[in-house]
């Protein structure tokens, strides 16, 4: 394959999914839901604040005295595995299909796409929300639960993530550049 001066539209669109596909594993390796613990309201935000990430490949804490409570949610290993190979053949794949023609060019980097929207969808609105609404957490915002058998309250602040926006904005990018595939035409390899 030759860069040649009538082929520009094809690199730039791989380069385009290249991004696109950067942003997917960025998204992934970032927290898309965080729920923090702490004594009271004041101390939320210190570093001493317990915490519990969700991510695109499964949950992780640093929680001490409420370990007990999300110590069956953790993410086994297998399931991470298979996460993050979903994630790599995904980007493969996306890449890949630059170099078909016609369309499976053009369709297919939009299913991955629409795909990993459906992913992050699920993992939040299905997996993360009926399991914390189990504890009565919301998604997003404050609540102060008392503690029965100790003395006080433990404070929790939950909210979405910036990966979270990210990983809709990475596959809704694969699904815009099959449609810009299509209308302007770009062709695969060879043939651009």
């Amino acid at each position: 394959m030759k860069l040649e001066t009538g082929n520009w539209g094809i690199w730039l669109f791989r380069v385009l999914v290249i991004a696109a596909i950067a942003l997917m594993i960025t998204s992934f390796t970032m927290p898309w839901w965080i729920a923090r613990f702490a004594d009271d309201v004041t101390s939320i935000d210190s570093q001493s604040a317990g915490a519990v990430n969700i991510y695109g490949w499964g949950l992780r804490h640093n929680l001490t005295r409420l370990a007990s409570y999300v110590q069956g949610d953790i993410t086994p290993f297998y399931q991470t595995v298979l996460a993050w190979a979903y994630i790599g053949l995904s980007a493969g794949l996306a890449l890949f299909f630059t170099c078909l023609k016609g369309k499976k060019g053009q369709l297919l980097p939009g299913i991955i796409g629409a795909a990993y929207i459906i992913y992050v969808a699920v993992a939040i609105f299905k997996v993360v929300s009926e399991r914390i609404a189990y504890v009565q957490i919301p998604l997003e915002g404050l609540i102060v639960f008392p503690l029965i058998e100790q003395v006080g309250s433990i404070t929790v602040l939950t909210s979405l993530q910036p990966g979270y926006y990210l990983a809709y904005a990475a596959g809704s990018i694969l699904i815009i550049l099959a449609l810009f595939r299509g209308i302007f035409g770009i062709k695969a390899c060879n043939n651009a």
